[in-house]
């Protein structure tokens, strides 16, 4: 796969300019790289300042202190609403890949030790801090302050044992048994979320709820259920749409026969509807009920603020398809609504919940897959470049133009990427049985499952929809062959997973720092569909797939979809194919190495 630099570091410096050009002065020097580096670095820092306290850009902007004494600390912000002291680091790595020097982290946290201490000494000598003193030896006087301290850098690995050891340190000495000072790590990925407002995609904000006939349940998990009005529902998926469900494994699929059902009780027997419906189930990440309402047996009004609905995109999507607001029947649905406060582990409980609750519609290999955060990882990493990645089921019609790619493309793309011993059984089975590709168990006698295998954490966003693209441009070129020569249809049908397969390993598609395929590059994926086509055509007739009759024309011992679903077959035929490329041009390699007369 590409080691190139990963697609999110691209979308950074746009947007820091964006937010701080005219707000941070950038550094007078000589080397052009210098000023736009440095510049990056303190804009970095107040884009965090910006979205961990929550103040405005300009407040951001003076957050910064950076410069000579400043204990290591390049921001520092006090947010009045939470009485939280931000404390922020930040580093901008070019490469998009590494993470900050020792020596540059622990001269942080040695300057967080002083203040925690309070031993402000060094930041008197730096300007900009001394105009913040007075007021942070103020605020660390009283009792109730907390004391946050963020490592942020543009590089996508986590930060090491060794840095992070050094804020643990930290909390035993000054914050052992409470939540006083707390020491945070962001990464690229996380700046990048920050970008496309990955938070506020996944999950409404807050909504304002009245449960009727409730019951509540704070241990261990804080869980509000009873009913609520259809009305309500209506008004709800009026006002937040497909963010309602953003976190289900799936969005609304249309007609189905389950469906059908659930429209005709709305229709016509919305007081049944309770009773016929499995209702709804939805996580937050908090919850409060009003505090006239704690007591309250008939109802509790609610506030849910990170709110998703993880089961029921169906049910709300019947509901916004056949009313609207203040039109829709008198009848209630049953709803549950599980706080994530107390998790260890929130994200993994909540896709414990999606799975278990999810029995309504069929659910396919697929819908799960939808859950992994590396299918969100491709979507969110290309999203600023206006590529759409639909890995959802949806009853939405998904083009397939230049900004938009489904998870079916994006499957059999990944799968023909394979190199080695693994590629002709991926390729063999994305003809025979494209689904098992989606199957998360792991086989007998293997350490990873076949999902894992497709698109496993090293397939760059960049690399799979530039293959995708490539993909496009070679399988329209086998149906205009296969229209121009009938009597071969069959082969390009079955062997176009193959040819793809090699065809990648020869121009690479996954290679380039570009997300769109250039002019040229389209032009050799179009000639390569004919020239390597031509050459397993060729490795077939050689192995007896194919015989040429008397009187011109050619017979098929074996129907091609069997040899082509036949990893053996395909093994067999992609080494000859490899064997012959290798005797015209010693050059032809697989992984790096070439290939003596055989790949296997």
């Amino acid at each position: 796969m590409s080691t190139d630099r990963p697609i999110e570091i691209t979308h950074l410096p746009p947007r820091l300019h964006q937010d701080f050009d005219g707000l941070i002065a950038p550094v007078t020097h000589a080397d052009p790289d210098h000023v736009e580096t440095n510049f990056c670095s303190r804009a970095l820092a107040a884009f965090t300042i910006h979205q961990v306290a929550g103040c405005s850009l300009q407040e951001a902007s003076d957050s910064l202190v950076d410069g000579g004494n400043d204990g290591g600390i390049d921001a520092v912000y006090h947010s009045a609403n939470s009485n939280t002291l931000w404390c922020v680091q930040s580093k901008f790595l070019t490469d998009g890949m590494s993470e900050p020097g020792l020596h540059e982290v622990t001269r942080f946290s040695t300057g967080l030790d002083a203040l925690l201490r309070g031993d402000f000494e060094e930041l008197r000598a730096n300007p900009a801090w001394s105009v913040k003193l007075p007021h942070i030896e103020y605020l660390m006087s009283g009792g109730t302050l907390s004391v946050r301290a963020a490592l942020v850098y543009s590089g996508i690995r986590l930060v090491s044992d060794d840095r992070r050891r050094l804020f643990e340190t930290l909390k035993t000495r000054y914050s052992p048994d409470d939540d006083y000072f707390r020491f945070d790590a962001f990464n690229l990925t996380t700046v990048h979320d920050w970008i496309i407002g990955a938070a506020d995609i996944r999950a409404v904000k807050e909504v304002a709820l009245c449960i009727r006939k409730p019951g509540w349940l704070k241990d261990p998990h804080e869980i509000v259920y009873g009913l609520i009005p259809l009305s309500d529902l209506v008004e709800l998926c009026a006002a937040h749409g497909d963010r309602l469900i953003a976190s289900n494994i799936r969005r609304y699929k249309g007609s189905t026969e389950v469906n059908e059902e659930i429209a005709s009780t709305v229709r016509d027997d919305p007081g049944s509807f309770l009773y016929l419906n499995n209702g709804l189930t939805a996580y937050c990440e908090r919850l409060e009920v009003r505090a006239t309402d704690r007591a309250n047996a008939e109802q509790k009004n609610i506030r849910a603020f990170g709110f998703s609905i993880v089961n029921g995109a169906q049910t709300l999507g019947i509901l916004s398809k056949t009313c609207t607001p203040g039109s829709a029947p008198e009848g209630f649905a049953f709803i549950r609504i599980i706080s994530m406060e107390r998790c260890e582990d929130d994200r993994q409980f909540a896709e414990r919940i999606t799975r278990s609750t999810n029995t309504q519609n069929e659910i396919l290999a697929r819908d799960y897959v939808a859950l992994d955060p590396e299918q969100e990882r491709i979507a969110n990493q290309l999203s600023p470049s206006g590529i759409t990645y639909h890995y959802k089921i949806s009853d939405e019609a998904i083009p397939q133009d230049a900004y938009n790619f489904s998870i079916l493309e994006a499957t059999t793309a990944a799968a023909c990427l394979m190199q080695g011993n693994t590629a002709p059984k991926f390729v063999a089975r994305t003809l025979s049985n494209r689904k098992s590709l989606w199957d998360t168990e792991i086989p007998e006698g293997e350490t990873i499952s076949r999902y894992s295998r497709v698109f496993a954490s090293s397939l760059s966003a960049r690399s799979l929809w530039r293959a995708v693209q490539a993909q496009r441009i070679v399988l329209d070129k086998f149906r205009e062959f296969a229209r121009a020569e009938p009597a071969r249809k069959a082969f390009f049908e079955n062997g176009r997973w193959l040819i793809l397969n090699l065809i990648f390993l020869r121009l690479k598609p996954e290679s380039g720092e570009a997300t769109s395929l250039s002019a040229e590059e389209i032009a050799s994926f179009s000639g390569a569909a004919l020239t390597v086509s031509e050459e397993v055509w060729s490795a077939c007739g050689t192995l007896g797939h194919i015989s040429v009759v008397q009187g011109g024309g050619y017979s098929f011992p074996r129907h091609f979809r069997s040899v082509f679903c036949d990893s053996e077959d395909c093994r067999r035929i992609r080494g000859e194919v490899l064997r012959a490329a290798n005797t015209q041009n010693p050059a032809v390699t697989e992984n790096g190495n070439q290939i003596p007369g055989t790949e296997e």
